[in-house]
């Protein structure tokens, strides 16, 4: 592409029949990482949407129709100590042919106007210790980094932890 030439994206809010094109984009995410991806046709279709939405995807196309070359999947939380609702960024993924189009920065715009549509006061960006590519470019939208001790309780010890009520 030469010349840098914006294209004309269109991102909306996934609808259900976007869940087959979601689940494939986050098996393509997971798998340049070196991972797998549980993230399902049937369980987007039954987490995505609804009244009781667990997360919600925005897709980018060229147009109507057109297959959908990017999205981004955020789920909402809520900060206690400020009594606001929080946005996190769980996924931003752009198929490899659009890259370096815009379009990872049209999609980031969509999910702030929505974190500001949701009252939110943070966004939050999760991306790998390893991904530079991803850390520069949040960088470059003004994310600043944030060092914080995440601890993460896997199935097992949920059940474990579970159980000791008993």
């Amino acid at each position: 592409m030469g010349a840098h030439m914006e294209r004309p994206f269109t991102i909306r809010r996934a609808v259900p029949r976007d869940a087959e094109a979601i689940a494939r984009l986050a098996a393509e995410a997971a798998g340049e990482e070196g991972g797998a991806s549980n993230l399902e046709t049937d369980r987007i279709k039954a987490h995505a949407f609804g009244s009781n939405a667990l997360f919600e995807a925005w897709v980018a196309q060229e147009r109507n129709n057109a297959p959908i070359v990017g999205h981004a999947i955020i789920t909402k939380s809520y900060d206690v100590r400020r009594a606001a609702p929080n946005v996190v960024l769980c996924e931003l993924y752009v198929v490899p042919e659009q890259r370096r189009s815009g379009l990872a920065r049209k999609l980031m715009s969509a999910v702030a106007r929505r974190a500001r549509d949701l009252g939110a006061r943070e966004l939050a960006i999760t991306t790998g210790v390893e991904n530079e590519v991803a850390q520069r470019f949040f960088n470059a939208v003004g994310a600043k980094r944030r060092e914080a001790a995440v601890f993460m309780m896997s199935a097992d010890g949920i059940e474990w932890l579970a159980a000791e009520g008993n």
